[in-house]
């Protein structure tokens, strides 16, 4: 099941400039530049975490080459954070009367 919202991920500083460089050498894919922009104004800005609209996220994901070990945790805390946007809505969903859990 898809959900909508955006997709928020804590990340080290050299988390954050290891993503940044290999974003570069990622195929290309819808929401790359939003990617991009992103992280280059987190690093530019120096905060801790990143925002990205679930969709863009989904697509970066699958995409995203983790050439070393700040990559691969960045893509697994992304991947993570996917996953447990799923938990909780589906949670939200199952309590509230009158729908049916999917």
């Amino acid at each position: 099941m898809r959900h909508e919202g955006d997709i928020r991920i804590a990340l080290s500083r050299s988390e954050l400039t290891a993503v940044r460089e290999a974003v570069e050498l990622t195929p290309h894919f819808e929401g790359r530049v939003e990617v991009r922009d992103t992280l280059r104004s987190a690093v530019k800005a120096r905060r801790k975490a990143i925002t990205l609209e679930r969709e863009v996220a989904e697509r970066f994901a699958r995409r995203l080459a983790a050439v070393d070990l700040p990559t691969a945790l960045v893509k697994v805390k992304l991947l993570r954070a996917i996953h447990d946007s799923d938990r909780v809505v589906a949670v939200e969903t199952a309590s509230t009367p009158g729908r049916e859990a999917a």
